[in-house]
């Protein structure tokens, strides 16, 4: 049964005021004692918050991969304490969030150095995760050591192994899609670029066919797979597309010169 016109009123009205409440509590924080008072206190005592520029040279660091620079500046940056308070019952809680307050900060940097956006936010969400299983301060500041270099070396990587802005496009998709079907006309539609074109773009780029480098692609997750040692070959084989296993293994040693079971064996034993 709809409601009638008076019980909406009432309805909205309820949820304006709530809005309102929520609203008001936000915006008089700004004016709270606590504030100034905090404020006031940072200013006497000197305990002023880390400069900006010198966080943009960290991040600029890392946008550029460049490892040497990134070192010489963590040796000062670890030693800092102007960072400000995260939390107050527990040094420990206040390391973490600070940590994953970098690592946010990290990941966006890495994205726009270049590093396939879908693998920095999988890296973000790896590093948190580990912030948290953390148990003691020190521990929790060896891993934001780890962050800031793990991504700064995956851009240095990736900017290494990139072609050009406009195919560049395409094999980010490439990365991201692999596991489905992706056909020269998808490609075309998802970069909005002419399917012949962005043929004769790849082998300009790559030295291969589109159809050839999405095969190698495929062929190197699945070794990606096979080292991870969770997948049956049949179920990679359907993961990944191929027409059936005798394709799957044809093709993956083509490209490897091994076949997959072999691959797998090798793997295992020089681990």
């Amino acid at each position: 049964m709809e409601k009638s016109r008076s019980e909406t009123g009432d309805t909205l009205m309820k949820d304006q005021k709530v809005i309102h409440d929520v609203s008001t509590s936000f915006s008089a924080f700004a004016d709270d004692r606590e504030l100034l008072r905090n404020l006031a206190r940072s200013r006497q005592n000197q305990h002023l918050h880390h400069d900006l520029p010198t966080e943009r040279k960290m991040l600029q660091y890392i946008r550029e991969g460049r490892g040497e620079e990134l070192e010489a500046f963590l040796t000062d940056w670890g030693q800092r304490e102007d960072f400000g308070i995260l939390s107050r019952s527990s040094l420990l809680r206040h390391k973490k969030n600070l940590t994953i307050c970098g690592i946010t900060l990290y990941t966006r940097a890495a994205i726009e150095g270049g590093l396939n956006a879908e693998i920095a936010f999988t890296l973000s969400d790896l590093l948190i995760q580990r912030v948290e299983e953390q148990h003691s301060p020190e521990d929790v500041d060896r891993l934001s050591t780890v962050a800031v270099r793990e991504f700064a070396q995956r851009v240095r990587k990736a900017r290494e192994s990139s072609g050009s802005g406009t195919f560049e496009a395409c094999r980010q998709y490439i990365f991201n899609h692999l596991y489905e079907e992706l056909p020269l006309s998808r490609l075309g539609a998802a970069t909005g670029l002419n399917p012949s074109y962005l043929s004769r773009l790849c082998k300009k780029e790559t030295g291969l066919s589109l159809s050839a480098y999405i095969r190698r692609e495929k062929v190197e997750e699945a070794k990606r797979l096979l080292e991870l040692n969770e997948y049956t070959l049949s179920e990679i084989c359907v993961l990944l597309r191929f027409n059936d296993q005798s394709h799957f293994t044809q093709v993956f040693k083509a490209w490897s010169g091994v076949t997959p079971g072999a691959y797998r064996k090798r793997f295992a034993k020089k681990n």
